[in-house]
């Protein structure tokens, strides 16, 4: 990987635990769908895979992880 984009992943990485903790585990799940785009993205260089498809259900899995912790009423510890 180059240098370039080592320091671009670990701005996004550093921004990430700046964000507020909605609720416990959301900076994990927020890193992990950050990490699976990223990790998209390089597939789609070298394979042609459908990466809009792809990324649009991880940030719709961020989304239901985030809404099913409010629903439960777990948004704080």
């Amino acid at each position: 990987m180059p240098l370039n984009e080592r320091k671009i992943i670990q701005i996004i990485l550093d921004e990430c635990k700046s964000v507020e903790e909605r609720c416990p585990g959301y900076r994990e799940e927020l890193v992990e769908v950050i990490t699976d785009i990223i990790t998209t993205e390089r597939q789609h260089r070298v394979q042609g895979t459908n990466v809009q498809q792809r990324i649009s259900d991880k940030c719709n899995a961020a989304g239901r992880f985030l809404a099913e912790r409010q629903a439960s009423g777990r948004t704080e510890d």
